[in-house]
């Protein structure tokens, strides 16, 4: 799954928005690449007059800009396009979850962080909510698998690590999120935590960029695979 057969807006970002939402009204728009379905809300809101969009879950993006620290930068990767290719999937918050359409094992993904997420831990943010992030910092998302609802596994991958004597540092390229712990799965969430937290939570932009999903071949579902076999083998014909 690339994500290179979805038609990017003109603005560089698909982010869910439908284009026809008032203030006050947000709408579920997951949206579908190789046959994965990508979870997605997207609203409109307003307070004390101003009025502001909202979005979770995945976006997707051909945006190249490693330089701009602002939230409006969020849907940029860090190491600049995506993974060998122009168009890349982001992730926003605990809302980020893929579906798939049959229980298989996935092997892994191609990870980085965004350019906002890398940016903020690198320099701290212009909004006073984070320092840069300091010695002993670090950033994580943890992907759990489920399957028919039940959860079969989970594991982390670190976005940023500084810590103990030689600490990887800020992820600023691409790397591989192997999977392959979660098992027979139908279903991926995504989850964030880290070591810089304030009165609201995780002060960390809690996005990642991901490329190249790579699900293991899906077994057909039986009534096709029985059917197939029948004319592979001349049952049911006429005599």
């Amino acid at each position: 799954v690339d994500f290179e057969n979805l038609a990017v807006p003109a603005s560089g970002a698909f982010n869910g928005d439908p284009g026809t939402l008032a203030p006050g009204q947000s709408v579920s728009t997951p949206w579908t690449s190789g046959g994965v379905e990508f979870a997605n809300t997207f609203g409109i809101d307003s307070f004390s007059g101003f009025t502001y969009e909202y979005w979770s879950g995945f976006a997707y993006s051909n945006v190249v800009d490693t330089t701009d620290p602002a939230f409006q930068n969020q849907y940029a990767s860090y190491p600049g396009g995506g993974y060998e290719s122009a168009v890349y999937a982001v992730a926003y918050s605990a809302a980020a979850a893929v579906t798939l359409p049959l229980p298989t094992t996935v092997a892994g993904f191609r990870i980085a962080n965004t350019t906002y997420a890398a940016l903020t831990m690198k320099n701290g943010d212009a909004y006073g909510f984070s320092a840069p992030l300091p010695a002993g910092g670090w950033f994580a998302t943890t992907a759990t698998g489920r399957l028919a609802g039940t959860i079969t596994g989970s594991t982390t991958f670190p976005l940023a690590d500084l810590r103990g004597p030689t600490p990887a540092g800020i992820l600023a390229g691409w790397a591989w999120f192997d999977l392959s712990p979660l098992g027979t799965v139908d279903r991926i969430e995504f989850s964030f935590d880290g070591s810089d937290k304030g009165a609201f939570g995780l002060n960390t932009p809690a996005s990642f960029a991901m490329d190249d999903l790579t699900p293991t071949a899906v077994p057909e579902p039986t009534p096709l695979a029985t059917v197939r076999a029948a004319a592979a083998g001349g049952l049911g014909r006429s005599r």
